[in-house]
């Protein structure tokens, strides 16, 4: 329920929150006052207020995902570490980094109809102050005389939302498994807010017929788009659910093969292979175990078998690099061969060869050091 309302309210405070940043370019416009005179324009004619206002205001609802995106607690810090405390094995479930995705259909699509609201109000209020106040027969000249141009404005920028979300749906679903394409979608959005935004400008000078025609069928598109995107983006989401239940239960086996007295430090495993093999440090060996049953249920713990082991006072340090094979974690010792361990995710290998290293050289782990 605290979830709901805060929801909610984040998207009406954000909705808005982007409306009086668009009026202020508005304002500032309207007044001739131009902030980056001394640099790159020297002046500012009023009558472009409607055209930067709407064009601010339409580049905040192309890049309406980003709002959406859950922000983690930094490494080190409070947050963080009551995290790691919560979970020492670090067996998170990692969710989708936007709410859109996460939260049901009617919250989803609210988004948008909200936004689009707070900036046609905004557009109204800009009216009644502008200086110039718009040529019969368009969108900002008939904005006070005619539903249509409101309607318009209103369709114009719930698509734009919808658009954002449907990208943004996009991003999501490879935010895990294929991360490049998270970030190039992420860039993209930016890009086509700017273009969007630049585009979107011209809506007052064009006939309300025109606008209202043209918004309309872009809702309709874009409406139409975000459905299967976010189902994907969901589906996607429960893989990677299941991907680290199985995760869990291949660490809770490796837990029960463990002596007693003994207790699991660090651990790093390819999450997206259950049946892979896992490298851990325990308060008395450094070893390297792979599952030899995945046990009778999808949450039970199987069997494990200890690969290789080592004693903690043979640990020279890890490192990681790419190989033909595969990203490799390599886990090194004094006087003995390597551990190693093909496959994962590299940012989280990097941390638990930084990690082992820091073991190696302190006799603590870097969380330990914090504290």
């Amino acid at each position: 329920m605290n979830r709901d309302r805060r929801s909610r309210s984040t998207t009406l405070v954000f909705g808005i929150g982007f409306a009086v940043f668009a009026s202020i370019a508005f304002f500032l416009a309207n007044a001739g006052i131009n902030p980056l005179r001394n640099h790159v324009l020297r002046g500012i004619n009023p009558d472009q207020a409607p055209s930067i206002g709407i064009l601010v205001l339409f580049f905040f609802s192309a890049i309406a995902a980003f709002a959406f995106y859950e922000d983690k607690p930094p490494a080190g810090s409070d947050a963080a570490r009551a995290q790691q405390a919560a979970d020492p094995h670090g067996v998170k479930r990692r969710q989708p980094p936007t709410a859109f995705v996460r939260n049901p259909w009617p919250r989803v699509f609210a988004v948008g109809p909200v936004w689009a609201v707070c900036g046609v109000i905004a557009a109204f209020v800009w009216h009644a102050f502008a200086k110039d106040s718009g040529i019969p027969g368009t969108v900002w000249g008939d904005l006070t005389a005619s539903p249509l141009p409101a309607f318009a404005l209103l369709f114009g920028l719930w698509a734009t939302v919808n658009f954002s979300f449907t990208l943004g749906a996009i991003a999501d679903a490879f935010h895990r498994t294929l991360w490049a394409i998270f970030l190039i979608v992420s860039i993209l959005i930016a890009i086509l807010a700017i273009t969007i935004g630049v585009v979107a400008s011209n809506i007052f000078t064009m006939s309300p017929v025109t606008a209202l025609a043209v918004t309309a069928v872009c809702l309709l598109i874009t409406t139409v788009a975000l459905i299967p995107a976010r189902l994907f983006a969901v589906a996607r989401a429960r893989v990677t659910n299941r991907i680290d239940a199985a995760h869990e239960t291949r660490l809770q086996s490796l837990l029960t093969a463990l002596d007693p007295g003994e207790d699991l430090m660090l651990h790093f495993a390819d999450r997206e292979n259950p049946a892979g093999q896992i490298l851990a440090a325990t308060n008395q060996r450094l070893l390297l175990a792979a599952p030899t049953s995945t046990g009778t249920g999808p949450t039970r713990p199987g069997q494990v078998r200890i690969l290789d082991q080592a004693h903690p006072g043979q640990l020279h340090g890890a490192s990681t690099k790419f190989l033909p094979a595969g990203h490799t974690t390599s886990v090194h010792f004094r006087d003995r061969p390597d551990m190693e361990l093909i496959g994962g995710d590299p940012s989280e290998a990097d941390t638990f060869a930084e990690a082992l290293t820091s073991l190696a050289r302190t006799g603590r782990l870097p969380q330990e050091e914090d504290t």
